[in-house]
């Protein structure tokens, strides 16, 4: 095996991150793994900050912010953006399925924003204790797969949504088909007085 970024030199293991064989000059030990000086950038920014992170701008953010801007506010973009995303692209189903207000509370509000919110905190723990936290774009549902409350929740609330369209969907055929027996009655009753 030979050095993905040296090819001319033995490599002495693989990153622990992404896979890729290094070599002495390119491998950097961190809290006992082994890994690329690429895959460290990305995680460097956040392992020992020159500050701590503050709790009071934390929840600032946390509140009064769509859910993703706390991780943002920590450096966490990638993290950030992908659970902004997430938030709006509930949003934008929602508005465009036609939700009742209540899924758009449970779903938006229950799951996202209190798992952000929360799991925010606790990334600035980490952090503030000087452990390396990646920034990653699956670490942004990370909590949601992980927590099996989060994940009930999230689950039942889709169920629910998912339930409320059949029935109002079954509703408005079964209204339809009302309305064409009755016409056809009207007009079944107009041509037998004839």
């Amino acid at each position: 095996m030979t050095c993905r970024t040296h090819p001319t030199r033995d490599a002495i293991g693989a990153c622990m991150r992404c896979g890729s064989h290094v070599c002495n000059d390119c491998a950097v030990n961190t809290q006992d793994q082994l890994l690329c000086r690429s895959c460290l950038s990305v995680e460097s920014h956040t392992s020992n900050p020159s500050h701590k992170i503050s709790s009071g701008w934390l929840f600032f953010f946390s509140l009064l912010f769509p859910p993703g801007a706390n991780y943002m506010y920590m450096g966490l973009i990638k993290r950030g953006l992908a659970t902004m995303s997430m938030f709006f692209l509930i949003i934008f189903l929602i508005t465009t399925a036609s939700m009742p207000l209540t899924l758009f509370l449970a779903l938006t509000l229950g799951v996202v924003y209190l798992a952000s919110f929360f799991d925010g905190f606790k990334v600035r723990r980490r952090i503030n204790d000087g452990e390396t936290v990646a920034d990653d774009v699956g670490d942004a549902f990370g909590f949601i797969l992980k927590n099996r409350t989060a994940r009930t929740i999230f689950l039942v609330a889709i169920t629910v949504m998912v339930l409320v369209n059949v029935i109002g969907f079954a509703i408005q055929v079964i209204n339809a088909v009302l309305l064409v027996l009755l016409i056809a009655f009207v007009i079944y009753l107009f041509v037998r007085k004839r």
